[in-house]
Formats: structure tokens, sequence, C-alpha cells
């Protein structure tokens, strides 16, 4: 019986241990989406940003293939999409890129929040109110609204910044002139609408089995 009740502790020592390095690690990656989100306002009050476009094979180093879109255009990293960035675009290219980016770093913070909350009230055996249960269901449907809406506005300024650009049509251009479906297409992120689709059905399985507690605390 003392053997048991020993490795009942030793479990629970082991799994709070795990919640609270979980809780830690997620503190890390929300400091530093948020880190991200000041680099990448800092950016765009100097007029710069960065969109990732679909390359034509040329090469896409700094100096090469890039600077044939302009004197302001930089390539970084080689592969089948190419990261421009770009200075002094128009302000409207700039608002939609900047706002799809601030959107992703956003769904990546309310998904890090979220995990903190729940790993908390697991780590220190706090039960789950229904406050929790309603935010998870916001927040779930924040993350599919974040997933949709995103692709469109990322699209809608990859296509503006695109036609902003020098010589895009050339032989030597690394990218080429798309539609408008085809840079929201190529813009889709489906992890925050899996993510709050999954938050949803999980709100309905804890709203469920609230209910039946409740309901089978009634027939004590």
């Amino acid at each position: 019986m003392q053997t048991v009740l020993s490795s009942k502790r030793s479990v629970n020592v082991a799994t709070k241990t795990g919640l609270w390095l979980l809780l830690a690690v997620t503190a890390g990656a929300v400091l530093a989406a948020l880190f991200d989100l000041v680099t990448t306002l800092a950016w765009a009050f100097s007029g710069g940003t960065k969109i990732t476009l679909p390359s034509l094979g040329v090469s896409t180093a700094a100096g090469s293939g890039a600077n044939v879109l302009g004197p302001e255009v930089y390539g970084i990293g080689p592969g089948t999409s190419i990261e421009l960035v770009v200075q002094h675009i128009p302000g409207d290219a700039l608002a939609l890129n900047v706002t799809a980016s601030i959107l992703g770093t956003l769904a990546t913070i309310i998904v890090c929040l979220a995990i903190m909350v729940v790993s908390w009230r697991l780590a220190r055996s706090v039960p789950f109110a229904r406050s929790v249960t309603h935010t998870m269901a916001y927040v779930g449907g924040l993350l599919v609204l974040i997933g949709v809406v995103r692709p469109v506005l990322e699209g809608l300024g990859k296509l503006s910044i695109v036609n902003s650009l020098d010589n895009v049509l050339t032989v030597d251009s690394p990218i080429g002139q798309g539609s408008l479906d085809h840079y929201i297409v190529n813009s889709i992120d489906l992890l925050p609408i899996v993510l709050g689709v999954t938050l949803l059905l999980l709100t309905a399985v804890f709203a469920k089995g609230a209910q039946l507690q409740h309901d089978t605390e009634g027939l004590v």
C-alpha cells in the first residue's frame, strides 16, 4: 500500500514538474513573439517590411537576383520561396502586409496564453471554471477568424508590393507576377484554423462534461 502511494506521489510530482516546465517554455515563446511583434512594428515605422514569395529558381542571394527588383530589395534564403526585405513601398501595401504579420504573431500569442492558463490551473490543481470554458470558445473562434482573414490581407499586400517593384517580368527576376488568388493561397497557414477548431471541440467536450457532473451531483 505504501509503495502504491509512493508511486502515485512520484507520478504527481513528475506531472506537476512537466506542467511548470511547459508553462515556462510557453512564457518564453510569448516573449519571443512579442519581440518579433516589436521588430515588425519598428520596421513598419521605418517604411520596411518582409514578404515571402514563390521563387522562379533564379539565385535569391542578396546582391544577385533580388536587386533586379529595385535598389531597396534584398533577398534572403534559397529554395522554392524567396523572402524579400523591401522599403519605401506604397503605404497601403505596407499596412496590409504589416497587419497580416501582426495577426500571425497574435495567433501565436493567443495559443501560448491558452496553454499557459491550462498548465497553470493543472499544476495548481485548480478546477476549470465556466469562465475558462467560455474564454476557450472565444479564443477558438478568434483563431479561426485570424486563419481566414490573414491570408486575404497578406495576399492583397503581396500583390500590391509586387506591382510596385521594378523589372518583375524580366528574365533575371527571381519572382513572377501572380494573381490575387495565387498570393492568397500561397499565404494560407492552416495551423490557426486547426487549433481554433480543436479548441472549439474541447470547449464542447468540457461543457458537456460539466453538465453531466452537475446532473450527477443533483442525483446525490
